[in-house]
């Protein structure tokens, strides 16, 4: 390289060289133009969240104004809405019903309400109706005009009635049984099925008016049962008309439930896929039902057998006898106590302990 090339290149770069108040010029200068896009992106922000929670609080007004809320509901409403992920979004309670859910299933376990005042919401929000294949979530969603079993005493026959439309402070029911009466106070328990299995929940009675009573509602549904149909172990005689002879067999129940039966297979008479009869008398009047042998087990001395397709009425009456004690429990409380079953007015749990929850 010559002397005046180099002497060129010099030049050019001591014309690019900057000093130290050049560059920390540039530093603020840029320093300035992040902390200014970032002041712009807090106060964007900051306005869009004033925008949305005043949007929210449009909206929840004028649904609000809809469904005629009371004071009292709007509260309750505030309450549930500290569940949320954000509490501004009180409106999603108004709309969506998970939301809703969750937000009660914490406001009861904190008994920061009352199990009333939370079905009463859900009845003016118009969340109490319920799909047939999932658990009720409240006694608001039990459909009007299904069955109802009340049973106010383990050792009496539960009281079968059918669900009324529910009243905002009530849970309504017809009783079915003739003569059947459940005095005001009186705790119950109320017993319901649906496609997704047999629930439960404990009541009381609010008042009597001829067959219609008014029970308190309750938001704390429990399983019974995960199954179709409901079955419980019950040692109860059956006689089996098989359908190529008319004499019949005598054999005994092991369980049975609304769509099947389990029953001694008496002397392996029977095998998968017969169809027979079965007859038996729970109560003063005998059942009849068609049924098919789905399988043996224990070497072929039980039969399994299913009824599903019944009507409903048939249904209904097996399930009242299986919910009565059995004969065994019936003649030791008659011991202990020296009186029949019938005059006690104690108010005990339902017998569970011998639910079958094997298919």
């Amino acid at each position: 390289m010559t002397p005046g090339v180099k002497r060129f290149f010099e030049q050019v770069a001591d014309a690019y060289t900057a000093s130290p108040l050049e560059v920390l010029g540039v530093v603020l200068i840029l320093l300035i133009l992040v902390g200014g896009l970032i002041l712009y992106a807090a106060l964007w922000s900051r306005r869009e969240k004033k925008h949305q929670t005043e949007l929210a609080g449009q909206l929840y007004e004028q649904k609000s104004r809809e469904l005629k809320l009371t004071p009292s509901q709007h509260e309750l409403l505030k309450q549930m809405a500290h569940y949320l992920r954000n509490p501004t979004n009180v409106y999603q309670l108004l709309t969506d019903e998970v939301a809703f859910n969750a937000s009660a299933i914490q406001l009861r376990e904190n008994e920061e309400a009352t199990p009333q005042s939370i079905a009463s919401l859900r009845i003016a929000l118009g969340f109490q109706s319920s799909r047939s294949d999932r658990a009720p979530k409240s006694s608001t969603q039990i459909p009007a005009g299904a069955t109802v079993l009340v049973v106010r005493n383990r050792y009496k026959k539960p009281i079968k009635a059918k669900a009324l439309p529910p009243e905002p402070q009530s849970f309504l029911i017809s009783l079915v049984d003739e003569g059947a009466r459940v005095p005001t106070g009186a705790a119950v328990d109320i017993y319901f099925q649906n496609s997704a299995g047999v629930f439960t929940f404990r009541s009381t009675v609010l008042g009597e008016e001829g067959k219609t009573v008014k029970l308190s509602h309750s938001e704390e549904i429990k399983t019974y049962q995960k199954r179709r149909y409901y079955r419980r172990k019950i040692d109860l005689p059956v006689h089996i008309y098989p359908f190529d002879s008319d004499r019949p067999i005598l054999s005994r129940f092991k369980d049975i439930g609304g769509g099947g039966a389990s029953l001694l297979n008496t002397d392996g008479h029977f095998k998968e896929g017969d169809d027979l009869e079965l007859r038996f008398t729970p109560d003063n009047e005998e059942i009849k039902l068609t049924a098919t042998v789905m399988r043996l087990s224990d070497s072929g001395a039980v039969m399994h057998v299913n009824y599903e397709h019944i009507r409903d009425g048939l249904r209904d009456r097996i399930y009242s006898a299986i919910f009565r004690p059995p004969k065994d429990e019936q003649e030791a409380m008659e011991q202990a106590t020296d009186k029949p079953v019938a005059g006690r007015e104690t108010d005990a749990e339902p017998d569970t302990h011998g639910t079958n929850t094997t298919p």
